[in-house]
C-alpha cells in the first residue's frame, strides 16, 4: 500500500519509515516540530546545575572548560587562565589543579581537530553561533577576539548565553533565507554545532545557515555520522524513549539509567530527546558545501579514533 504524503509529513522518519540516514530526496517530506520546546529542558537543567547537565565538555561555559575548547580549536593552552593569573600562572597550574578536576573535564569527550586554527584567526571577525545552546562556543569565540551574534530558539539557552553576550536573539534558522535578509552574507565565520541533523530538513537547514557567510568567510558545521547514531543501542533506546515514556520525569530517569555515569546524562538526554536524529554521509554534506559555493572543504576530525560526527569546514568562494 502506498504511503500518503500527509502521513509522511506527520510521521517520525526513524520509527515509522526506518529512515536513519538522510537522503536529499527526503527534503520537503517532513514537518517541523516545536524546536524551542524540544531542547529547552536540558538548558534549564544546565542553569539549575543538575548533575549530568553541567561541568561537562558538551555544555559547560566556565573558564577551564572554555580553555579546553580554545585548545581544541587552536592548540593554545590555558588562554583564559594566563589572562587571569599572568605571571602567577605556572604556579597556579602546578599547584592549583586536582586530578579529579582534570578527570571531570574529560566527561563527554574532547575533540581532536586538525588542522588547527591560528590563535588569532578569529580576532576582529564577525561570527554567528547558530543554535548556541548554553553558549560554550559563543564564549570561546569571544575569548579569541571575535564579535558574536548568538541565536537559538530555546528560552533557557538564550538566558544562559546572555550572561556573557548581549547580542543573543531568538531565531528559527529556517527563517534565515526568506525572512532575515539582514543576515545574508553578514558573517566572517558561522558555526552550527549539532543542529542541522536534528531538524525535519537538514538540507534546507544547511542552505539557510550557509546563506549567512560572506564571500571569503567560513562555515563550520557538525553533523552526526552514520556510525554510533545508527547503532542498535541508539535506535532501540530512542524507540523506547519516544514510544514507551510519557513524562519528563520518566524520560530524564531513563537518560540517567542508560548513561555510563550520572555526570554524562546530557549526552544521552540530548540524543534521546530530539524528534529528528538524522545521520548524514560525508559525500552528502560535502555536496551541500559545494552547491552553496564553498571550496577547500575539510573534515577537521578525520583522525578521530571513534568518530560519531563529522566536523566540516569550508570557505565560501570570493
Amino acid at each position: 500500500m502506498a504511503v500518503s504524503a500527509e502521513h509522511i509529513r506527520s510521521a517520525n522518519p526513524h520509527f515509522d519509515h526506518h529512515r536513519i540516514v538522510w537522503r536529499d530526496e527526503y527534503s520537503g517530506q517532513y514537518r517541523p516540530v516545536e524546536y524551542g520546546e524540544q531542547f529547552d529542558d536540558q538548558w534549564r537543567l544546565f542553569l539549575e546545575r543538575r548533575v549530568g547537565f553541567c561541568r561537562h565538555t558538551g555544555v559547560e561555559t566556565s573558564d577551564p572548560y572554555i580553555d579546553d575548547r580554545i585548545f581544541e580549536l587552536t592548540g593554545a593552552r590555558d588562554v583564559l587562565a594566563r589572562r587571569r593569573f599572568g605571571l602567577w600562572h605556572p604556579l597556579v597550574r602546578r599547584f592549583g589543579r586536582r586530578r579529579e578536576e582534570e578527570e571531570r573535564r574529560v566527561v563527554g569527550g574532547r575533540l581532536q581537530l586538525h588542522p588547527k586554527f591560528a590563535v588569532d584567526h578569529f580576532q576582529g571577525k564577525r561570527c554567528l553561533d547558530v543554535g548556541c545552546g548554553a553558549g560554550r562556543w559563543t564564549r570561546t569565540l569571544l575569548a579569541l577576539g571575535a564579535s558574536v551574534k548568538s541565536t537559538d530558539v530555546s528560552p533557557h539557552a538564550l538566558r544562559s548565553t546572555r550572561r556573557f553576550n548581549d547580542d543573543a536573539e531568538s531565531l528559527n534558522l529556517f527563517d534565515i533565507l526568506e525572512r532575515r535578509p539582514d543576515l545574508h552574507g553578514a558573517f566572517d565565520f558561522t558555526l552550527c554545532w549539532g543542529v542541522i541533523m536534528c531538524t525535519h530538513d537538514p538540507k534546507l537547514a544547511f542552505m539557510n545557515v550557509a546563506r549567512t557567510v560572506r564571500s571569503g568567510g567560513e562555515l563550520y558545521a557538525m553533523v552526526y555520522a552514520p556510525t554510533y547514531h545508527n547503532s542498535p543501542f541508539v535506535l532501540e533506546s530512542r524507540r523506547h524513549y519516544h514510544r514507551e515514556l510519557a513524562t519528563m520525569d520518566e524520560r530524564l530517569r531513563y537518560a540517567y539509567e542508560i548513561a555510563d555515569r550520572p555526570e554524562n546524562a546530557i549526552n544521552l538526554f540530548d540524543m534521546l530527546n530530539t524528534f529528528f536524529n538524522w545521520t548524514i554521509e560525508e559525500d552528502v554534506i560535502r555536496g551541500w558545501y559545494e552547491a552553496e559555493g564553498f571550496t577547500d572543504v575539510v573534515m577537521l576530525n578525520r583522525d578521530e579514533a571513534n568518530m560519531c560526527a563529522y566536523h566540516m569546514l569550508g570557505r565560501k568562494a570570493g
